[in-house]
């Protein structure tokens, strides 16, 4: 499961990663994400990532220029996981990121959502 919430009056969106992610659920998020960029400004992203049970190929080959595009508009992220894995890769992308990438372990999701909310 792949989901993408944005309340409209807020500049913080939170994905939710739980299990498979499948292509429609990928076009469903990439379709909202991207509307929520168009409108301007920079967002503010927390990545939930419960369980990942891996992908459909056809949402892994999505286009990589979504991400780089996406990268560029959001400011700060905050992944929540407690995957060792993806800890480490999050923490290495964080040296050539345009944005602040900090992670916190599942236990600490209301923190994430707070340093989210300050950061500035």
């Amino acid at each position: 499961m792949l989901t993408y919430t944005k309340t409209p009056d807020s500049n913080v969106a939170e994905i939710v990663v739980d299990g498979k992610i499948t292509d429609e659920e990928m076009n469903a998020m990439m379709t909202a994400m991207k509307a929520d960029l168009d409108k301007g400004g920079k967002i503010k992203l927390l990545e939930d990532i419960r369980a990942f049970e891996g992908m459909e190929p056809a949402a892994f080959f999505k286009d990589p220029r979504f991400g780089f595009s996406m990268m560029k508009s959001v400011s700060h992220v905050a992944l929540v996981t407690d995957a060792p894995w993806l800890k480490a890769l999050a923490e290495t992308f964080n040296f050539v990121s345009p944005t602040q990438i900090k992670v916190f372990e599942r236990a600490r999701i209301d923190e994430a959502r707070t340093w989210l909310a300050a950061a500035v």
